[in-house]
């Protein structure tokens, strides 16, 4: 197998390896805040209103609130209002006669993701609540599993491209060719292009699938025209399209089009989702992330390029790659360090999401990156050709999954989600089960369920405590459930603001038996 074989085998395995290894479901970024009326409320009358709260804002295109009934039945579909702030939108409701409905939203946050969810809620004092007719909803608003593979893999795809294209263009720019290399050169930076126009196009079609509910000329128009996520993504085919005819030609024209690349591509993600005034530093700390990485990633192509054949001008190269790739990868630390704790409001939070998880997965095989950089200078002080050879394969393979890595994370949320407590103990006395949706700051819905077990006994008083771990000055908040009569089998349920803020919280639930024993029970979650 010849040398370049190798190297194409070598890169097609390490990106099947991150094709297969991505997640099924990606996230948004923005996330519920709150919801009027909660999940799983269970209410006396019909609301007034619904009223969704996000914690990002959101683009101002495409967003729904629909109602089902319990025969999947629309019974609203009207437009909602968008606040100002375009951080909530309100959906006004007509009477509504009693039973269970799915209160379905769709929206698009500010870094491009769509967020498509859907709850339930009861209205009627004799209406049995049934949370399973949320299931067929949420079916319908999910994609396959090989589905959710194509997608993450051109995502992938896209950005390896983004980044080897631009990488070996900044080397181009900044690096004397020698004559006889220019026409490989250029033959090798056209082929990149190439794969950056297609990878861009799959892109837009992948991000347009997710955003758009029909394949019509308005909504797609909405989303090209009218929203951040849609203009970075037409600006990215047009700058990979002038590529093509202006590259090459004139050294600054090539460091502005890099630029303009990664400024296009800073507005599709993450950076952009944030307030005015932390939005413009997350915009510039993802584009010096983006050049960084790819003059790394640039200057290792190039050098696996030309080592068979310029080994002379590789091995002169070599000595002042080492030392930009150096500075690149402590500027990578230094802008990955500062964009994640712009993103995260704990750092314990990597332990918590997928995002998180991911990172400090890159944050292993960056180290890894820094002992090849310190083995190839070793190599190269004392010129062992073969070691270099090697240790120079490593490192491009380390840096294909690298890119992997950081093709998903883009499309990953970072913070973790929010998900509803169930709580459930079973034991010879008493079983009970204890619920809080969904489990966010502010609103929630609160029930505990319970039953006496022993014969001859039964339930006299349950009592609901929230201690907040991560400040003890802030006494116990007590959930203001009401008297019921005595009874084997009773229930409570509120809705309230009892969880307020973020953080570390301890669940105390008290039960007192018709003995007048008392039974205490703990559960620790965190709400994000």
């Amino acid at each position: 197998m010849s040398k370049r074989s190798a190297i194409s085998n070598l890169f097609i395995l390490c990106s099947l390896i991150f094709i297969f290894m991505v997640p099924q479901q990606v996230f948004a970024h923005a996330t519920l805040k709150m919801a009027e009326p909660a999940p799983d409320s269970e209410l006396t009358d019909s609301p007034e209103k619904i009223v969704l709260t996000f914690d990002e804002r959101l683009e101002n295109e495409l967003y729904s609130i629909k109602v089902f009934n319990e025969k999947g039945e629309m019974v609203v579909n009207g437009k909602p209002e968008m606040s100002k702030d375009q951080k909530f939108i309100t959906q006004p409701l007509p009477d509504l006669p009693d039973g269970n409905y799915v209160i379905s939203y769709s929206v698009i946050s500010a870094d491009g993701h769509p967020i498509k969810s859907s709850y339930v809620v009861s209205i009627g004092e004799e209406t049995v609540f049934k949370r399973d007719i949320n299931q067929q909803v949420l079916e319908k608003q999910e994609s396959s599993a090989a589905v959710n593979v194509l997608k993450s893999s051109v995502r992938i795809l896209f950005y390896m491209s983004m980044i080897l294209t631009t990488g070996w263009i900044i080397w181009g720019a900044i690096h004397t060719l020698e004559k006889e290399m220019k026409p490989s050169f250029r033959q090798r930076a056209f082929r990149l292009q190439i794969a950056l126009l297609i990878t861009t196009v799959g892109l837009v079609f992948v991000q347009l699938s997710d955003l758009v509910d029909h394949w019509t000329l308005t909504e797609i128009g909405s989303v090209l025209t009218g929203t951040t996520v849609g203009l970075s993504l037409v600006a990215s085919v047009l700058l990979s399209l002038l590529g093509l005819p202006l590259l090459l030609r004139f050294k600054w024209l090539d460091l502005i089009w890099v630029l303009a690349v990664m400024s296009a591509k800073s507005f599709n993600g993450h950076a952009a989702a944030f307030e005015t005034e932390i939005r413009s530093m997350s915009l510039q700390l993802d584009v010096v992330h983006l050049l960084a990485a790819a003059i790394w990633a640039g200057g290792i192509l190039y050098i696996l390029a030309y080592w068979k054949k310029q080994r002379e001008h590789v091995g002169q190269f070599l000595p002042f790659f080492s030392q930009v790739a150096l500075i690149s990868m402590l500027i990578l630390i230094l802008t990955g360090v500062s964009y994640t704790l712009i993103f995260l409001p704990e750092l314990n939070y990597l332990l918590h999401a997928l995002w998180g998880k991911l990172l400090l997965v890159k944050v292993g095989l960056v180290t890894l990156v820094f002992m090849i950089g310190a083995l190839l200078r070793h190599s190269m002080k004392k010129k062992k050709e073969g070691s270099l050879s090697i240790l120079v394969k490593i490192d491009f393979s380390v840096m294909v999954i690298i890119l992997g890595i950081v093709g998903v994370l883009t499309h990953l949320n970072p913070l973790p989600e929010n998900e509803p407590l169930d709580w459930k103990n079973e034991d010879q006395y008493i079983d009970f089960t204890t619920s809080i949706s969904p489990k966010a700051p502010g609103y929630n819905h609160f029930k505990v369920t319970a039953n006496a077990q022993k014969e001859n006994l039964e339930i006299k008083r349950i009592e609901l405590f929230l201690i907040y771990q991560d400040n003890l000055e802030i006494q116990p908040i007590q959930v203001p459930f009401s008297e019921i009569e005595q009874s084997r089998k009773v229930q409570f349920k509120i809705n309230g603001s009892y969880l307020p803020i973020e953080g570390n919280w301890t669940a105390e639930l008290r039960i007192i038996d018709s003995e007048d024993n008392e039974k205490v029970f703990h559960k620790d979650f965190i709400v994000y």
